[in-house]
């Protein structure tokens, strides 16, 4: 048998590599979710013979992270050589009655589970025993996916009706490991192209490979958005109770909403589906901490933005977003006022630019040699202020079959950074916006109430009538008709 060829590296980015520097014992940085189908379940081996048949379209799947030694290069992706899927995919049976209550206090186990970092990061666990039907409970380190990714993939094992093809066994031979010399060039060719990045994002021009600290210097001065966005995710703001870790163990809680009912609500208040959720997701904060006996006037949303390209899809993995500081006035009694307060507070982070400015400091990132990324990636972290992070992806509008069974509603769960201990995040899928919340098990344990709370303001929100407009709009938005109709 002939030796299997090394393979050209696949390197981590330095986003991608952050999340491996910012997992705890108290943080697993994984994304989650929770699937839900309708009929009998597929027996556990037509299961993985299904997900191993797929796997082509997901090479990383089929890879694990490998740390070169004396830091010579970067930490990048390499086969498997003793991958099995039966390591990956599991089945458990739920106990009786098998309801929502027995589904979540499963499902919050699995995901206080990390995975193993010596395997690819993956796992997928069927479901049984589920009244009415079955589910899938997925996991997904962060530095292989990011939230519009794990969609991707899902969709990727997914199928639209009538649409699946016979799964057969993929024939799948592991390459070798790349070689040191790869792995040190590639490293070197990164750090060329994070130094032209620091160029192209803080000066308007190129840095030479070899002049990144003085481009920095040089680009200070002319960087405002790229300072921007940083002053807003690190100045001062109100410490609450949800800026803490306690354990592993997570709670977990569902809501959904109509979505289409949502689009009628945002076209009526001139707002997007994001600041519908940013506006629940404010008055369930509330909520949570009026139990907690605190009011600050505000807290710090920290909202991912995706910055993939329209030609990119989630199915190369890995992380393309950026992040957004939005605070949410929890204060506020009226929820009419607090939608406003959203609306014109996310407008003006989008006109701000703080997402692509954040993007390419995050690429720029790559600039610097691995010890030099996790120090400023934990520093970074310790920097940020902010309570809750609130992520909102879009989701295919059609629906989707698993073996012949439709998915009926999907859940994700937005990974805790450590020193945090709330995530909400919605995905719309087939006509509905399904929430999930995630939270530290003993700092939240009543995440179950947050997850009401955040259906209550979604009901109060579809029956929101819009407010009047104060003369002074009436006369502005008259002479912008007149200018308009002049032109």
């Amino acid at each position: 048998m002939k030796p299997a060829v090394p393979s050209l590296p696949d390197r981590l980015s330095a986003l991608d590599a952050a999340f491996l520097d910012l997992e705890t014992s108290r943080a697993p940085l994984h994304v989650g979710w929770t699937l839900r189908f309708s009929g009998q379940p597929p027996s556990l081996s037509a299961l993985r013979l299904h997900v191993d048949s797929r796997l082509g379209r997901m090479p990383r799947f089929r890879r694990r992270v490998v740390l070169p030694a004396l830091s010579l290069g970067d930490p990048h992706w390499a086969d498997d050589a003793g991958f099995d899927v039966a390591r990956h995919v599991h089945s458990l049976r739920l106990n009786a009655p098998g309801g929502r209550v027995e589904l979540r206090a499963l499902t919050e186990v699995l995901l206080a589970t990390p995975l193993d970092l010596q395997r690819p990061l993956w796992r997928l666990n069927l479901i049984t025993g589920v009244e009415g039907g079955f589910a899938l409970v997925g996991q997904a380190h962060h530095a292989l996916v990011d939230g519009l990714a794990a969609v991707e993939v899902a969709t990727l094992l997914l199928d639209v009706k009538g649409s699946a093809e016979p799964a057969e066994r993929s024939g799948w031979t592991p390459a070798a490991a790349p070689t040191a010399a790869a792995a040190l060039s590639a490293a070197l060719r990164a750090r060329a192209g994070g130094a032209a990045a620091i160029g192209a994002a803080l000066r308007g021009g190129p840095v030479a490979p070899g002049g990144v600290v003085r481009g920095l210097a040089r680009s200070a001065s002319s960087a405002p958005q790229a300072f921007s966005a940083v002053a807003a995710l690190t100045s001062p703001t109100t410490r609450t109770a949800l800026e803490c870790s306690a354990t592993h163990e997570r709670r977990v809680a569902f809501a959904s909403a109509p979505l289409e009912d949502l689009r009628e609500a945002s076209h009526r208040h001139g707002a997007t589906i994001n600041d519908l959720l940013l506006t629940a997701a404010t008055v369930a904060v509330s909520a949570a901490l009026r139990r907690r006996g605190e009011l600050p006037p505000a807290v710090r949303a920290l909202v991912p933005a995706s910055t993939r390209g329209a030609d990119e899809d989630g199915s190369a993995t890995g992380n393309r977003i950026s992040f957004l500081a939005v605070d949410l006035p929890v204060a506020e009694p009226d929820l009419a006022r607090v939608l406003q307060i959203v609306c014109a507070r996310t407008a003006a982070r989008k006109r701000s630019g703080d997402a692509r400015a954040a993007d390419s400091l995050l690429r720029a990132a790559d600039a610097l040699p691995s010890a030099g990324r996790r120090q400023v990636a934990r520093a970074a972290a310790r920097a940020a202020r902010f309570s809750v992070i609130v992520s909102n992806i879009p989701g295919p509008q059609v629906a989707l079959e698993l073996l012949g069974r439709q998915m009926t509603g999907a859940w994700p769960a937005v990974p805790l950074i450590d020193g945090h201990a709330l995530t909400i995040g919605a995905l719309s899928y087939d006509g509905r916006l399904f929430a999930g919340v995630y939270a530290d098990a003993e700092l939240v344990p009543d995440a179950a109430d947050v997850a009401r709370d955040l259906e209550r303001a979604f009901d109060a929100l579809l029956t929101l009538e819009r407010a009047a407009a104060t003369p002074w709009r009436v006369r502005a938005r008259l002479r912008r008709d007149a200018v308009r109709s002049a032109g």
